[in-house]
């Protein structure tokens, strides 16, 4: 079996490289690589998997897109929780790229073409204090390994602010605490510049007050 971080690099997070041909081909490709991700996952030993699910992606194994580069403004991505039970459901948004003044950005301009919503790990100790520049290409957050997105929405549609209904009755995978967001660059994921908000079960915070 291969190392365990080769899975990064493998598709987990959806990653192309460059095309080589047809679209067709390409959407092939990644479907192939993605199930050679999903069977190197399962046949992992639980310490190959905790520290695929603890170590920050690096430069070296994974790209960045060309700088400039931006993501969703910081802060912006918020979901509450309506579902009464153990799982979650409700309404999920989060607002658009803006450049380092905070300036909206023209995305077609800019080259980003997709925001991604994943499921996030918890980067070093629970909460946020230790988390600036900790995780992936070092932004704030970490993506969740095992899993893939969970909304997504081309750039030409972001509009002033994104939206999305996460269905009741979704279960949160284990070890996922956050909604992790971020842009695509074509193919590329651009970790580095992410924005994320904790998963706060609605039945934790009734039992809270």
């Amino acid at each position: 079996m291969k190392p365990y971080f080769s899975v990064l690099s493998a598709a987990v997070l959806a990653l192309g490289g460059a095309s080589t041909g047809s679209a067709d081909q390409d959407d092939q490709q990644a479907k192939a690589q993605a199930k050679a991700a999903a069977e190197q996952l399962a046949s992992m030993t639980d310490e190959q998997r905790r520290l695929l699910n603890t170590t920050p992606v690096s430069a070296d194994r994974y790209p960045a897109p060309p700088a400039p580069h931006y993501g969703p403004k910081r802060g912006s991505i918020n979901f509450t929780d309506t579902d009464p039970g153990t799982t979650i459901g409700g309404t999920l948004t989060m607002k658009p790229a803006v450049d380092d003044n905070g300036k909206r950005l023209n995305e077609a301009e800019a080259g980003i073409t997709m925001y991604m919503i994943h499921w996030g790990l918890e980067v070093g100790k629970p909460g946020v204090a230790d988390d600036a520049g900790a995780g992936d290409l070092g932004g704030d957050c970490m993506g969740f390994r095992d899993t893939g997105h969970v909304v997504m929405a081309p750039a030409g549609e972001a509009g002033a602010m994104m939206s999305w209904e996460i269905p009741q009755g979704t279960v949160v995978p284990e070890g996922a605490v956050y909604f992790v967001g971020h842009t695509l660059y074509g193919k590329i994921h651009n970790l580095g510049k992410c924005t994320q908000t904790p998963i706060t079960n609605l039945v934790q915070q009734v039992r809270k007050q």
